[in-house]
């Protein structure tokens, strides 16, 4: 397997779940965020505000479809930005390359107080009404993902041995 997608809403611990797989595997790990910061030179409320949401979902599309070709060189756990699974260009670029895409899941309760950090703008976490819709607008794309795994209430490592586990991958294997 050379890579593995964890998607999900606002909160759900993709980032860090996403680290401590990549770590437990000896895999590389990457945050499309953050890696979409890196090469537009601003950050991600920035690219909302000047080039809109679908301005920012080419540059994310993009930049997957590099990141599916970079997948022959090394083993990657990679964590996608919370509307990137709801696109269907991503479905299908993933689809199509056989990365397994795993859904992080919480109530929608706790990934909004999860997801309310002061050092990190989330350009679509507007208030809790606005936040509660945009979760179940997008739920039924999240759980067309491959694995559904339940985070609440569960530890980092818990999760990530679960992935390991439910996907039947090979620790420290590496490309």
């Amino acid at each position: 397997m050379g890579a593995i997608a964890l998607v999900g809403f606002m909160g759900a611990g993709k980032t860090t779940v996403g680290r401590e797989l990549a770590v437990r595997l000896g895999w590389r790990f990457h945050d499309l965020d953050d890696l979409i910061e890196r090469r537009e030179r601003r950050r991600i409320a920035d690219i909302f505000q000047l080039d809109g949401e679908a301005g920012f979902r080419r540059i994310e599309l993009s930049l997957l479809r590099e990141l599916v070709e970079s997948v022959t060189r090394a083993s990657q756990v990679w964590a996608l930005g919370g509307g990137a699974f709801v696109e269907p260009k991503i479905q299908k670029c993933l689809d199509q390359a056989s990365i397994p895409t795993v859904f992080l899941d919480a109530p929608v309760e706790q990934l909004f107080a999860r997801s309310e950090q002061e050092d990190l703008v989330r350009p679509l976490r507007q208030n809790r009404d606005q936040f509660c819709a945009l979760y179940e607008k997008r739920r039924p794309e999240y759980a067309k993902a491959a694995v559904c795994v339940q985070t609440a209430g569960k530890e980092i490592g818990v999760i990530a041995e679960e992935i390991i586990s439910t996907l039947k991958l090979n620790i420290g294997v590496t490309d």
